[in-house]
C-alpha cells in the first residue's frame, strides 16, 4: 500500500481532473503555495498539515469527510 503523503497527492490529482483545474490554479483558489501543492502531489512532503487539507477541500468546494472518503481510508478494520 502507498504511504499517506503519496495517496493524499494522488487524491489530488484526482480532484484536478475530476474538475479539470490546474495545480496553479487550485494554489490560488486554496491560497496554498504552488510549491506545497506540488510538493504533496509527488509525494516528497511526509505529511500534510490539516489547514492545507481544509484549504484545499475548501478551493475544491468539498469537505474533508469526502476528500478522505475513499479507499483505505474508508474500510472498517477487521
Amino acid at each position: 500500500m502507498k504511504n499517506d503523503s503519496k495517496i493524499v497527492g494522488q487524491r489530488i490529482v484526482d480532484f484536478l481532473k475530476d474538475r479539470d483545474i490546474t495545480v496553479h490554479r487550485l494554489s490560488v483558489k486554496s491560497g496554498v503555495p504552488n510549491t506545497t501543492l506540488v510538493d504533496l502531489i509527488n509525494g516528497t512532503t511526509k505529511s500534510a498539515k490539516l489547514s492545507t487539507i481544509i484549504s484545499v477541500c475548501s478551493a475544491l468546494g468539498i469537505s474533508v469527510h469526502d476528500f478522505f472518503d475513499f479507499p483505505p481510508y474508508n474500510e472498517v478494520e477487521k
